[in-house]
């Protein structure tokens, strides 16, 4: 208690130095090894990671080690107030899956520009109109022909 009181009324840097950077100076060490070692294409968000390093990591909470930052309760009523946008693909994807996505892309791009291809297109169209076309004619006459059979007979 009488250490808290000095604290307190200690200057500024005395404070930072003996409780904010013991703590904050191992977070910010691990946050640049980690960002390091993350893939260059996923987005990596340094404040969520202090964030969750300084929660689990409190000197005075020692229950907190397994928490992850979506479970930790300021965060939850933050993100009530204030959801997250999704993040994009390119920050979700590894390069190899995005490779294949753009590739799969080009692919049935140039595929589509034959002649043959937009010619058996064209053909599907007209083909989908002219099935269309004959289901709804179908289920008319299904129709009428059923309110025929459920009429009764004119005497």
């Amino acid at each position: 208690m009488q250490q808290e009181d000095e604290l307190r009324n200690s200057k500024p840097r005395d404070y930072l130095m003996a409780e904010v950077l013991p703590t904050m100076i191992p977070a910010i060490n691990q946050m640049l090894r980690v960002a390091k070692d993350t893939e260059r294409r996923k987005r990596f968000n340094p404040l969520d990671f202090l964030a969750e390093y300084l929660y689990r990591n409190n000197p005075r909470h020692s229950d907190r080690q397994s928490i992850k930052l979506q479970d930790i309760p300021f965060v939850i009523e933050e993100w009530k107030i204030n959801p997250r946008c999704p993040l994009p693909l390119s920050a979700t994807l590894s390069e190899q899956e995005a490779a294949v996505i753009i590739q799969a892309y080009i692919r049935s791009y140039t595929v589509r520009c034959r002649p043959e291809v937009q010619q058996f297109r064209e053909w599907q169209r007209g083909f989908h109109k002219e099935t269309a076309a004959a289901r709804t004619i179908q289920t008319f006459w299904r129709k009428r022909l059923a309110t025929k059979r459920t009429d009764p007979p004119n005497t």
